[in-house]
């Protein structure tokens, strides 16, 4: 079982939740690197024992990852060549060739590297609704609809937040969530893009600040929005919902309140998602799977094809 763990890559505020959960379930945090001068050094402060250097040491069985989008790959395939496995915050590449070359190392090193996709893997409700769907609860999974809202809070956005060749674009960044939980929810492993679109901040315009897709697979479609427009008043920082029609009904989920409901021929339900557990950190630490990584490509992929065909709509109003 996995347990001793380094911290490399500290550009992303995601990076403290990968941590604490890991921590939780049992790890052992051994080295803190910061790569920034703010979330890093806060979090080696929270693990008082861990180095600040040396992240690929031999003591170390696995490395987590949020560094700058556009680093991550590289980061990657350095810590397989090194002999780790690697966990990265979403997305996980911000190109294709970034893809084919984590592929190309996993192949050749034997380690094996994951996507923490949080609004799915994360989340009790969004759990407890995936193994609903699974079990057929609703019957066949035909259509999908991710919403992904966020709060854009421009004054404590770091410099790379603003191009998009280090974070991605928005449909790949925040998108990269509603195209895992579309491969998911429907079991598919690949999907076409049917459509897309995106608008820029009218006055920082490599930031995109909404963005939508229509993905179609061999048994489903489903339609997602990620945008910046989530108002101040909100608790939290956006309200996620995800619905799932099947044939037999359908499921909503909204991840603010981790409650999952449930509509059918028979009963109108509403459950709290927080009676499942959230299983990807103890699942991590027994190994990362083939599948899982073959996974986190398959969304990598599907975002980079989204984001190349999007339609840039005129941001003058925005």
């Amino acid at each position: 079982m996995t347990r001793n763990v380094s911290v490399y890559g500290t550009d992303h505020l995601h990076v403290v939740d990968l941590t604490t959960k890991l921590r939780d379930a049992g790890a052992h945090v051994r080295a803190v690197v910061a790569t920034e001068d703010k979330i890093g050094p806060w979090l080696a402060s929270q693990f008082p024992e861990a180095r600040t250097d040396d992240p690929f040491g031999n003591d170390i069985d696995l490395v987590v990852s949020a560094a700058i989008p556009s680093e991550r790959a590289q980061l990657a395939i350095d810590a397989m060549e090194a002999g780790k496995d690697v966990v990265m915050d979403k997305p996980g590449a911000v190109a294709i060739e970034h893809v084919d070359a984590l592929e190309d190392a996993a192949k050749r090193t034997g380690r094996h590297f994951t996507i923490i996709f949080a609004e799915r893997l994360g989340s009790a409700a969004m759990m407890r609704a995936y193994a609903m769907a699974r079990d057929g609860a609703v019957g066949d999974v035909l259509h999908t609809v991710g919403l992904g809202p966020h709060k854009l809070s421009l004054d404590h956005r770091p410099e790379w937040f603003f191009d998009p060749a280090r974070y991605g674009g928005i449909l790949v960044d925040i998108g990269s969530h509603q195209v895992d939980q579309f491969l998911a929810f429907t079991g598919s492993h690949d999907a076409d893009v049917v459509g897309a679109t995106v608008r820029a901040h009218p006055e920082h315009p490599g930031l995109q600040v909404l963005g939508e897709m229509l993905l179609s697979s061999a048994t489903a479609t489903g339609y997602a929005r990620v945008d910046y427009f989530t108002p101040a008043a909100l608790k939290g920082w956006g309200e996620v919902r995800f619905t799932v029609v099947g044939t037999e009904g359908f499921l909503e989920v909204r991840v603010l309140d981790e409650t999952v409901r449930i509509v059918d021929g028979t009963r109108d339900e509403t459950f709290a998602g927080a009676e499942e557990r959230v299983t990807w950190p103890d699942e991590v630490l027994r190994g990362i799977s083939s599948a899982a990584m073959e996974h986190a490509c398959a969304v990598s992929r599907i975002c980079l094809r989204v984001q190349a065909a999007a339609r840039m709509e005129d941001s003058s109003s925005g």
